[in-house]
């Protein structure tokens, strides 16, 4: 960043000029921060297979347009946590970080992988040994079991403390779906870390809860009727949530 010019204030003299300037020179260089690695000419990454499998001939003008400026300016690398697989699950993605202790993300990955694999293998061992007309109501696909459990486990009202009078009051308030969906993830992480025995491996137990709170059965699903439970028994402090 280039220096601004010094101008000497009306009925100043210039020696106070020349010394300003002086001091000036031997204040250290400015130069612009930039936050990013990338300059502003850099485009962002597109990661959805599908805008490149598009045919070229149902291209809109705009877009034809954008692929032409695509051969000549450069384009910033996708973030590690982006991927174009089939296989990718943002709700997975999620659960695998909560998981996940002193950021070994390998090993969170990794026991991800084997309750997938081991809530699949149940389910095929119970539908090869169920009758014809029992498999038409078995689930086979761990991702479905997985979605579907951690949306049982979703409380829809929770408890908020409240400072009224000089006392901290448990009212009850709707949770958004964030809030809903953490705190699923996390009953069912802490049941099978602190409740479980610790000689069963971890993709074990959690293939077990999962697979339970799919038939809404299970320990976090008893968590969650207490959460309402108390709601219901804090009703009359509800309005304390506008006074």
């Amino acid at each position: 960043m280039a220096a601004p010019a010094l101008r000497a204030a009306p009925g100043g003299s210039a020696v106070s000029l020349g010394v300003l300037r002086a001091v000036w020179r031997r204040l250290p260089g400015l130069t612009q921060v930039r936050w990013s690695r990338y300059g502003p000419e850099f485009r962002d990454p597109l990661i959805d297979k599908e805008h490149y499998r598009k045919p070229v001939a149902e291209l809109t003008e705009e877009e034809k347009y954008d692929q032409e400026l695509k051969k000549t300016q450069p384009i910033k690398a996708a973030p590690s946590t982006k991927t174009s697989s089939v296989f990718a699950d943002p709700v997975i993605s999620k659960f695998t970080n909560m998981m996940m202790k002193g950021g070994n993300k390998i090993l969170a990955r990794s026991l991800m992988n084997q309750t997938l694999e081991a809530l699949k293998r149940k389910q095929f061992a119970k539908y090869h040994a169920a009758s014809a007309e029992e498999r038409e109501t078995i689930e086979c696909n761990p991702y479905v079991i997985f979605h579907q459990a951690l949306k049982n486990c979703e409380p829809v009202i929770g408890l908020v403390s409240i400072l009224r009078g000089g006392h901290f009051y448990q009212v009850p308030s709707p949770l958004a779906d964030r809030r809903r969906r953490f705190l699923a993830m996390k009953w069912m992480i802490t049941e099978c870390r602190e409740k479980k025995h610790r000689r069963t491996l971890m993709p074990e137990k959690l293939s077990h809860e999962l697979l339970e709170a799919f038939h809404n059965q299970g320990p976090v699903i008893k968590r969650k009727h207490d959460m309402h439970k108390m709601a219901e028994a804090n009703r009359a402090l509800a309005h304390y949530r506008w006074w």
